[in-house]
């Protein structure tokens, strides 16, 4: 039984090494191929897109809309009605419509405004990110009508409460 045994065929061999090396070379000239072909649509796209983008950006000068003035105002430091041991501090800015100036005065009334407004609010009011697109709601509506349509928006910059 052990002459039967050696008499059976070797397993065949793998690969030779030339036959992996040129599988592995002629796979790396495919990739390298490819990248270099998705590289080059990216950069025809990405150029398009820069150039669309310059052609929008020269418009007629009779198209441009000239920018507001933004006047910072003075920070408010305030307590809110409900409860009244907690204090707000409010940095806030106005936008001019475009071609209208804010005079010192102006923005004086306005935050005395915005300060008395502060003292009427609940601090549940404030809650959350719908709490403070409402305060900025509020407070632009007070700011159109203390400067007669001249305040065109109203930024918050800071609202820290304590």
């Amino acid at each position: 039984m052990s002459a039967v045994a050696e008499e059976t065929t070797p397993a065949p061999k793998g690969p030779s090494m030339a036959a992996l090396v040129a599988v592995v070379g002629i796979l790396t000239l495919i990739a390298a191929g490819g990248g270099w072909l998705l590289g080059g649509q990216l950069g025809l796209a990405k150029q398009e897109t820069e150039d669309k983008a310059a052609a929008s950006s020269h418009k007629a000068p009779e198209e441009e809309v000239p920018a507001g003035t933004v006047v910072a105002l003075k920070p408010i430091l305030t307590n809110v009605k409900i409860p009244q041991n907690v204090w707000l501090r409010l940095e806030a800015g106005v936008v001019a419509r475009p071609g209208e100036k804010v005079s010192d005065e102006l923005a004086a009334t306005i935050t005395g405004d915005f300060m008395a407004f502060l003292r009427t609010v609940n601090l549940m009011q404030l809650r959350g990110t719908a709490g403070l697109e409402y305060l900025r709601t509020d407070l632009e509506e007070r700011a159109r009508m203390r400067s007669e349509g001249r305040i065109e928006k109203v930024y918050i910059w800071a609202l820290v409460m304590e």
